[in-house]
């Protein structure tokens, strides 16, 4: 066999090789010995079929088939000899026929060669925060928010209101829904109308019927209605307005807290805000930690293992807008093609910097974080029994602990600069996502 290969870029090779005559001569006769035995022709007896009668009629099938099995044996066999980690299926050229044998070329991608910049320059800004009494009165409030006493009014609808409706709409001429929409509750100024609806409620009370227009917006979900103009008549059935409750002890008894008292209310706050807060911060810290590795170091990402990504991530929110029961449509690739990247770039690097400090999982962090998340469930030893039994589910968990490993590691070798926080700015998406 002789091969040649040809470097296109870092991460592009294209092997020409030239299989011996001699091989493709042994593989054509091994088949045309399986096709006689077997191959039933009117006029000759099985097993009895002349070879230039073979020939004749399986000749070409008989070497496509023998040349696409030496084209794969002999790649697969080029690879190794050469040392090459293809990271995408080759594509397959066969070159003119030579008197030397066959000769075809194979182009694909390889896994790049990965050279992880000294972690101790990284410079990463991680944030630090802690519960303050003004957070635990922030949460109080927002728990009386939640369980609003709401009681019907003769007033006119205004912001904080809480309308029932009755109505219908129409785009176009195409109605918005199969039947007219009855008694539908709409807090004013929630937001969860189409953008304009809710203030052409504002001043209407109970019995009032009003027909008004508000646009669609460009990016609504059903395509047709995007960015039309949609006509409501809409009927107020019902008006009221919000009080909150008292925290009292029956109040705090609906959170849980058997004693009613007020003290023990906002120590199990605390308790609850505090683990919220840890994972919050346990979050934020991996993601500028992982941000931080894909920013200083350049790493070219073969477009195989970016397509592949892009295919799973397509998949993943075809999955989620069905289990959210939203209309499913599909997203052009391009979408997801930055974050794709981005994911693989971010893949490549934490496996290389795991390799080249030998960073594993810690069997009891692996424990811990099964004991966990056994907690979750009705019986959690049968959960633990069920992942030491199931060995390619716990190493699901030693993955996300080996990161977690990961993570501490470069923060203990990073040059590292603190930010305070407050629970709020912590815990808010916005915040986290700046």
């Amino acid at each position: 066999m002789q091969v040649s290969v040809e470097s296109n870029s870092d991460i592009k090779r294209t092997l020409t090789i030239v299989v011996p005559q001699a091989e493709v001569d042994t593989a054509m006769n091994k088949r045309y010995d399986d096709v006689k035995r077997n191959a039933r022709i009117d006029g000759f007896r099985p097993g009895k079929v002349p070879m230039s009668v073979i020939k004749k009629k399986f000749g070409a099938s008989i070497k496509a088939e023998a040349l696409a099995e030496l084209t794969q044996s002999f790649f697969y066999k080029a690879i190794m000899d050469e040392k090459l980690n293809p990271a995408s299926a080759p594509v397959i050229t066969p070159n003119d026929e030579s008197a030397e044998g066959y000769e075809f070329s194979a182009s694909f991608e390889v896994y790049p060669e990965i050279s992880v910049n000294p972690i101790e320059n990284l410079e990463i800004n991680s944030p630090v925060a802690v519960i303050a009494d003004t957070d635990i009165d922030a949460m109080v409030e927002k728990l009386q928010s939640q369980k609003l006493v709401w009681k019907e009014v003769k007033f006119k609808i205004k912001n904080g209101s809480r309308a029932t409706l009755s109505f219908e709409g129409s785009v176009n001429g195409t109605a918005i829904s199969e039947e007219p929409i009855k008694d539908f509750p709409i807090e004013i100024g929630s937001g969860n109308m189409i953008p304009g609806f809710e203030k052409k409620l504002i001043g209407a009370k109970t019995g009032d019927k009003l027909s008004f227009e508000v646009t669609f917006p460009e990016d609504y979900q059903q395509k047709d209605f995007a960015g039309e103009v949609g006509k409501f008549d809409v009927e107020v059935v019902k008006v009221e307005t919000s009080k909150e409750p008292k925290v009292d002890e029956a109040f705090i008894k609906e959170f849980g807290v058997e004693s009613g008292n007020l003290e023990d209310f906002r120590a199990d706050l605390t308790k609850n805000m505090t683990l919220e807060l840890d994972r919050a911060l346990a979050a934020k810290r991996k993601e500028v930690v992982m941000d931080a590795l894909v920013e200083n170091n350049e790493v070219s990402v073969p477009e195989a293992l970016i397509d592949n990504e892009i295919e799973q991530m397509m998949v993943s929110f075809k999955k989620k807008t069905e289990q959210a029961q939203q209309t499913a449509f599909d997203l052009p690739k391009e979408v997801f093609q930055e974050q794709a990247a981005k994911r693989v770039k971010l893949g490549l690097l934490l496996s290389e910097v795991i390799k080249v400090n030998d960073i594993k999982a810690d069997d009891e962090k692996v424990e811990k974080r099964i004991e966990e998340f056994s907690q979750t469930y009705g019986d959690p030893a049968e959960v633990i029994n069920w992942y030491s039994s199931n060995p390619q589910e716990r190493a699901k968990v030693e993955s996300v602990v080996l990161e977690d490993q990961l993570v501490e590691w470069v923060l203990e070798k990073a040059k590292v600069t603190e930010t305070s926080l407050s629970f709020e700015e912590l815990m808010s998406p916005a915040k986290i996502s700046e």
